[in-house]
Formats: C-alpha cells, structure tokens, sequence
C-alpha cells in the first residue's frame, strides 16, 4: 500500500488469546496475534493498523476497548446488536484467523465480504487426537487432565463453502510445510494451495554469553498439555544444574498439574518478557521441550535466535533434531522417556563445541526464515491475491 495515502488497510486480528496476563491464558497463538499487532504498529509506513476481535472473552457494556500491545481488543458483547454495531464500526478490510476455532464463525458472519486469511499454527487431525489424549499426570491416571480437549474444527469447512457464494476469498497459510498435511484432517477442507506465512521472532540478544553454571530452561504452560512434571524429574538427574521454569498454569484443581515437592535446583519464574526473557534465554544452555504434540513452537525459534540448542520428545519440521537432540516420542505421562532425557541433556551439558555448533547454526536458519521482513513479504503477497493491498 502506498504509504503517501491517508488510506490504511483495517486488519482484524481474530484469536482466543492475545498474549496479555490482563485477558487470560499466555499461549502460542496469542503470542503470534501479539507479534503481528506490533510489526504493523511499529512500522505505520506500510500502512496496515490491527485491532483484535476476540473469539471469545466479554466485554462490559459501554465500556473502553482495553488496549493491549498498542493495539485495541473488541471484546464481545451479551448485546449482539450493539456488538454487531461496533464490529462494523471498524470497517474491516481484511481477517487474519490465527488457526481458526468454532467460536470464529459468527465475527466471519458478522464480516460476509471481509477476505479471510486463515493462518493454520497447531492443526489436531484425528491421529494427533488420539495421541493428545493419552496424557496422564503420574499418579494420578485415572483423572482426565485438564485442558486436552481439542476443538472441532470441521466446521470451517461450512464457511469455505458460503465464502465461495459470497465470493469471499479465502485463503490458507501456516507456518511449516510439515503442517500441510494435518489440514483436511483437522479442518474438513483441502485448499488447492497452502502458503508458508513465517513466523515473526523478534528478539534480538545484544549479546550470547551462556551462565557460568549450566542453566536448562521450560519455556510453556504449567499445564498437563505441556507435561511439565517430565522437565522436573529430569532436574533429579543433575542437582549440579539449574532448571528455570518460565510460564504459568492457566488450569488449577482436579486434572490440573500442582508444582510441588520440587527439587531445589528448580526455580518457577512465572511469566517472563521483554528484556529479561531474552536475557535468561540467551544464558541458558539448553532449552527442553516436554510437550506431547506442537506446532512449529515459537519457543523453539526464540531459543534457537539466542543460540540456545533444542531437547524434545517432538520434531516439528525436523527441527529439534536439526539444532538439538530429540528424544524420541512417548505418550501418556511420558516418564519412560525419562532415560533418554537423561542421556540427551548429559550429551548437550558435555559437549561445548556440539552445544555452540547447535546454536549458531539454528540461529542462522532462524534469522533467514522467520523474522519480520519475510513475514512482511509474503503478508503483502496474500493481500494483493485478495485485492486489498
């Protein structure tokens, strides 16, 4: 868009999560929706400004929109015509879906000629489902945890049918090739062409200089999803060791994972941002990943761009085992696994010259592939396939 216009394109964001401790849970998604508001606040030239439109999540009547990372969030409203009303007070140009959930459909509705970007980040086809529901925290197997139930998402199908008597487009993006595949399955359509739209790493490490002692951090959730119990356990193993846990549980009471009896040589952190995540980031020496199924997590990019290696039971895009160790996979409360934990981080701890090779080499493919320029790029790409840009 030229940028000499007192025009702009409006994009509305649509997400569950916004990445803000003030609006719920702290997760991939929203930590996306977050780095896209701010690449276009920070850079108004190109002439794009975001807001949110939140999935779900209530607002007060006659209340100001809250304003989160520069950027206002419409939050629904029991009032439909007065939510209706100030959705179209926007004008929308354009939708950005970050992944899509059921919930989505009636601001899709509510935005008939608005063309769709439907950014696919974590899709569950029914053989990740099944593996997702393994999960049990020890000891407590016969409990359902909280927070596996995958959302239905078939239902985005419906809107790409309506979309086309609409002649609305509807386009698919997502951040792996890896993740292609997992899109009929986990969506009920198969759209002829998938774009890669990378992600945006924003950190910038000023400087690498690892701990004196060896520092393994958890970048996640407290939550049964992410297993956290595995990273503790591991700690067990190397009392000589810190272990930094950064993150929150969103869940608490039955089925949810409480962090107790910890060893001494594991420290919670809460959640961490800005100067002083990027900080304990680059210090670490190696980032462990315990989760039962991912994406192509922005943690493990934001690890790799502060040359920290990666040490996982998952392989997104092969990248564990490009610039870490993977473990190999195991389901249920995942503790068998423990052993090559074990040997891996013993491995990782061990082996400066391995350890330093890992880094640098995944912050090079880190600083090619997904940073903001190429974000940008293929953004404007899609925009001009819909004739908004």
């Amino acid at each position: 868009m030229d940028s000499s216009k007192e025009s702009f394109l409006k994009l509305g964001i649509i997400c569950n999560e916004f990445f803000a401790l003030s609006q719920g849970r702290m997760g991939g998604f929203g930590r996306a929706a977050s780095l896209v508001a701010e690449c276009f606040h920070d850079r108004p030239e190109l002439g794009i400004k975001a807001v949110f439109l939140a999935g779900e999540g209530y607002g007060e009547p006659n209340q100001p929109n809250p304003i989160i990372h520069n950027t206002p969030l419409i939050l629904r409203q029991r009032n439909k015509l007065a939510y209706a009303r100030r959705i179209w007070q926007e004008k929308i140009d354009l939708i950005l879906s970050i992944d899509y959930r059921s919930n989505y459909r009636s601001l899709f509705w509510l935005l008939p000629h608005a063309p769709i970007i439907v950014w696919v980040r974590d899709p569950h086809p029914p053989e990740d489902v099944v593996k997702i529901n393994t999960v049990r925290i020890p000891g407590q197997e016969n409990i359902e945890p909280q927070g596996l139930k995958s959302a239905d998402c078939t239902s985005l199908a419906g809107i790409v049918k309506a979309s086309k008597w609409l002649k609305r487009p509807v386009l698919f993006a997502t951040v792996s090739p890896f993740l292609k595949t997992k899109i009929k399955g986990t969506y009920g359509v198969q759209p002829q062409e998938v774009t890669i739209l990378p992600n945006i790493i924003n950190l910038e490490p000023t400087e690498i200089r690892k701990s004196a002692k060896p520092t393994v951090i958890f970048l996640a959730r407290l939550d049964p999803y992410k297993r956290p119990w595995l990273f503790v356990e591991l700690a067990r193993h190397f009392p000589e060791v810190d272990f930094l846990v950064l993150g929150k549980a969103h869940f608490q009471g039955k089925g949810a994972w409480e962090p107790l009896n910890l060893p001494e040589n594991v420290k919670l952190m809460g959640h961490v941002g800005g100067e002083e995540k990027t900080k304990i980031i680059t210090s670490a020496w190696v980032l462990v990943n315990t989760s039962i199924h991912e994406g192509l997590a922005i943690s493990f990019q934001e690890a790799l761009k502060c040359e920290t290696p990666l040490l996982s039971c998952v392989n997104p895009e092969n990248v564990v085992s490009e610039f870490g160790i993977y473990v190999g996979r195991y389901d249920g409360t995942g503790m068998e696994g423990i052993p090559k934990f074990v040997e891996g981080l013993k491995i990782l701890l061990e082996n400066h010259e391995l350890r330093i090779k890992l880094g640098k080499e995944g912050r090079k493919w880190v600083d090619k592939t997904h940073n903001q320029d190429n974000f940008k790029t293929v953004f404007s790409d899609l925009c001009k396939k819909v004739k908004v840009y």
